[in-house]
């Protein structure tokens, strides 16, 4: 067997169990209400039944996953109240971050945010909205780390994972077309990076500010979905 053989049959650990489900979160391939049955779960990442229980409860600890008693985790659903504090949260965390980033604004900084959003029009491109909603959002948190901010950023990451669920739930069938015939999906990216190369703070803020209200008015906090998923389809490979 050779070494990239040895790599395809290695299990997985319990970081990369949780990486993929996240991420499959973020991309919305897991809809809220989805059922995350543990023995389908162990039978993908070929892994016992205990380490998938620990892999649920932490996602269940970053509020992604429900833990139902006598029924199973479940991904987790959000009210119309917890959907609008989300985006409360979002605006204050990251109108903050930035601010710390245009004040330490580098063009290795820029560089970095210019080669994501490349990422981001590749995947538009070649069709993967999936991955470019994925990519949408790790955008949100390269700011927080370029800002340097390691604590705001660990409370963002979870508020964005749990944004692709609120959007997954509740977004306009409107808005979802829109995002897959977009001409310029990132503009409002390259908006924001055109202002930290400014210096420009306060447009920096009313840009961010903007972008965040706008994927809010995407929302009909008025209904939701709930989707069957089939979790070996999404996982396999």
């Amino acid at each position: 067997m050779t070494t990239n053989d040895k790599a395809r049959t290695a299990k997985p650990g319990a970081d990369e169990v949780y990486d993929r489900i996240w991420s499959a979160i973020m991309e919305r391939k897991l809809q809220p209400g989805t059922r995350l049955k543990e023995e389908d779960l162990c039978e993908v990442f070929q892994t016992s039944r205990g380490g998938i229980r620990k892999v649920l409860q932490r996602l269940a600890h970053h509020n992604l996953v429900n833990l139902v008693p006598n029924s199973g985790a479940y991904v987790a659903k959000a009210t119309v109240k917890e959907a609008r504090e989300v985006f409360q949260a979002r605006r204050l965390i990251e109108t903050e971050l930035v601010r710390e980033l245009t004040q330490t604004f580098t063009p290795a900084k820029k560089q970095a945010l210019e080669d994501h959003v490349a990422l981001e029009e590749q995947a538009h491109r070649d069709g993967d909205l999936n991955r470019r909603i994925r990519l949408s959002g790790e955008f949100h948190l390269k700011i927080g780390e370029l800002a340097d901010k390691p604590v705001l950023t660990h409370f963002l990451r979870e508020i964005v994972s749990r944004t692709s669920l609120i959007i997954a739930q509740y977004q306009l069938a409107s808005a979802r077309h829109a995002e897959q015939t977009a001409r310029h999906p990132c503009c409002e990216h390259r908006g924001l990076i055109d202002a930290f190369e400014q210096r420009n703070a306060d447009r920096a803020v009313e840009l961010m500010m903007e972008h965040l209200c706008h994927l809010e008015d995407q929302l009909d906090l008025a209904s939701g979905i709930n989707g069957a998923i089939d979790l070996k389809s999404i996982f396999a490979g």
